[in-house]
C-alpha cells in the first residue's frame, strides 16, 4: 500500500534547505550517496568497498552490501527501488537485490570506473565512465546486462600530443580527466562531458549526436546533471564556473552559453553541481577541504541562498526527489542532512485559535461549561460505518509496472533482528558498526513558548 505525503505542491517552489538536521555516520567514510525515486531510502558508497542503505524515515541502517574490493565510486537505483547498482575503482559493476542484500549480477570492465548510473526506465542497461590508463583513454560505455555487451558512446579524441621543446621522437600522453555522462529523465538521451570542454547530447537508441557545446577556453567538464523536468543541464567546469544551459536552445544549434554561475569574489572551485527537486534551482558545492559551503542559484543566475556548514569539505550532493532536503557527503566520511526549519504554528489547528505573548486572566460564566442533556433523547443513533482495513487500494503515486521494469515498488525494507553472542541484533543479519545520528540546531537559544487560548474553551488557562 502506498502512502501519500501531506505536502503542498505549490509550496515546494518556495522552500529550500537552510539548516543541518542530522549527521549519518558509519565506520567507513561515505564518498557518494543517492536517494531512490520516492526518497524513503538513501544509498551510500564507502571508501572500504561497502555499500550502505539507510531507511531515511528512521535514519537507521537497513542493509550493508559487501562485494567490491576497492572504494565505491557511485550508486544508482532502479525505478522500483528493488535493485541497486554500484561501481568501484576495482572495475566492477555490481547489481544488488535490495530486499535480500545479495548480489544478482556483476560485470568486470577491467578498468577503474569513475561513474555509473542505471537507465531510468530500463534496468537492463547502464552507463559506465572509465578512467584513462597508460594505453587507453577515458571512455563512456553503454553497458547491457543481458546479453553482456557494451557500446562506446564517447567520441574518439587525440590522447597523444607533441612535447614542447622537441627533445627526441615521440610524445607524451596528455593528463586527461575522465569523461562524465548522465541519462535524461526519460533515458532517451545521454549528456556527455569531456576533459576538453566539449558537451555532447547523444540519442541512446541510435547513437546519433544531437547537439554539441564547446566550453570557452576548453575547460574540462568535471560533472554533468540534467534536471528532472529535462529542460536544463548543469555543467561543472574546471574554470570555477557552473553553467546552466537550456536543452531546447542546445538542440536548436548555435551558441548556447547559458547562465554562468560562480563566486566572482572568492573564485570558488566546485566539487559537485546538481538541480533541486523542482528543477528551478541549481546547487553548487564548494571544493574547499575545510569549509562546507553550498550555493543555491535560481535559473536567472541570482544567488538565492548560501548554506554555511561545519568545517568539513563537501565531496558530493544528492537532492531529495520531493522535499527540500540535501544529503551532503563530506571529507570526514559523514553524511550531513540539510533541511528546512519549520516553526510551530498553533493557530493552524483551528481558525478560532489565537496566539498570546503571555497568559491572560479569563472569568468564565457560571453555566458556561455545564453539561447539558441532549436535545432529542429519542433520536435514532446512526449505524456504525464499517471500515475496511484489509483491502489495499492503489494510489495515484504508486509505481505502475511497465515492460522495462515490471517489479512492484519497494516502499520499505523489512528488518528482523538476529541475536548474536553479545545479545545485540543486526538489521538483516549483517555485521556493522553502529550508526550515529547527531542533531544539530542552528538556533540553540531557548525559545519562549506562547500561551494559546481557544474561544471554544474560554476560561481554561494553558501555558504551553
Amino acid at each position: 500500500m502506498a502512502y501519500l505525503a501531506l505536502i503542498d505542491p505549490f509550496q515546494l517552489h518556495n522552500e529550500l534547505p537552510e539548516m543541518i538536521e542530522a549527521k549519518l555516520q558509519v565506520a567507513a567514510a561515505v564518498l557518494v550517496c543517492a536517494f531512490n525515486r520516492r526518497g524513503n531510502l538513501l544509498a551510500g558508497g564507502c571508501a572500504d568497498s561497502r555499500v550502505v542503505v539507510w531507511d531515511f524515515e528512521t535514519h537507521g541502517v537497513a542493509r550493508l552490501l559487501e562485494g567490491h574490493t576497492s572504494r565505491v565510486s557511485s550508486v544508482s537505483w532502479t525505478r522500483s527501488s528493488r535493485k541497486l547498482l554500484s561501481s568501484a575503482a576495482d572495475g566492477l559493476l555490481m547489481r544488488w537485490e535490495v530486499l535480500s542484500g545479495e548480489e544478482s549480477r556483476r560485470i568486470d570492465l577491467g578498468r577503474e570506473i569513475f561513474l555509473s548510473c542505471l537507465h531510468p526506465r530500463n534496468r537492463r542497461m547502464c552507463l559506465a565512465c572509465v578512467q584513462a590508463t597508460a594505453s587507453s583513454r577515458s571512455a563512456v560505455y553503454l553497458q547491457y546486462w543481458e546479453p553482456e555487451t557494451r557500446t562506446t558512446l564517447s567520441e574518439p579524441e587525440e590522447a597523444v600530443e607533441e612535447t614542447a621543446g622537441g627533445g627526441g621522437a615521440g610524445g607524451s600522453r596528455r593528463s586527461e580527466a575522465p569523461s562524465v555522462a548522465c541519462f535524461d529523465s526519460t533515458g532517451e538521451r545521454v549528456l556527455i562531458g569531456t576533459a576538453r570542454g566539449v558537451a555532447r547530447l547523444v540519442k541512446v537508441s541510435t547513437g546519433e549526436q544531437l547537439a554539441t557545446l564547446q566550453i570557452a577556453g576548453g575547460a574540462a567538464i568535471k560533472s554533468v546533471t540534467i534536471s528532472r523536468d529535462g529542460k536544463s543541464c548543469a555543467l561543472n567546469c574546471a574554470d570555477r564556473i557552473v553553467r546552466a544551459v537550456s536543452i531546447e536552445r542546445l538542440l536548436e544549434g548555435g551558441k548556447a552559453t547559458g547562465r554562468e554561475l560562480q563566486d566572482v569574489v572568492n573564485r570558488v572551485q566546485w566539487s559537485h553541481a546538481t538541480f533541486s527537486a523542482d528543477s528551478e534551482h541549481v546547487l553548487g558545492a564548494s571544493a574547499s577541504n575545510t569549509e562546507q559551503k553550498i550555493y543555491i542559484w535560481d535559473l536567472r543566475g541570482q544567488l538565492t541562498r548560501m548554506l554555511d556548514g561545519p568545517k568539513d569539505g563537501t565531496l558530493s550532493l544528492s537532492y531529495h526527489p520531493t522535499r527540500p532536503i540535501i544529503a551532503c557527503c563530506t571529507r570526514s566520511g559523514a553524511v550531513f542532512i540539510w533541511t528546512k526549519q519549520y516553526c510551530e504554528n498553533w493557530s493552524a489547528f483551528a481558525p478560532d485559535f489565537k496566539e498570546l505573548e503571555e497568559n491572560e486572566e479569563y472569568d468564565e460564566r457560571e453555566d458556561e461549561f455545564d453539561i447539558l442533556p441532549p436535545q432529542d433523547e429519542h433520536a435514532e443513533e446512526e449505524e456504525d460505518e464499517l471500515i475496511d482495513v484489509v483491502t489495499c487500494e492503489r494510489s495515484e503515486l504508486a509505481h505502475v509496472p511497465d515492460a522495462d521494469d515490471d517489479e512492484e515498488e519497494l516502499l520499505f525494507i523489512p528488518t528482523r533482528p538476529d541475536p548474536d553472542d553479545d545479545g545485540h541484533g543486526a538489521a538483516g543479519g549483517a555485521e556493522y558498526e553502529p550508526m550515529e545520528v547527531d542533531a544539530t540546531d542552528k538556533h540553540p537559544k531557548a525559545r519562549k513558548r506562547k500561551g494559546v487560548v481557544s474561544d471554544a474553551g474560554k476560561g481554561l488557562k494553558r501555558s504551553l
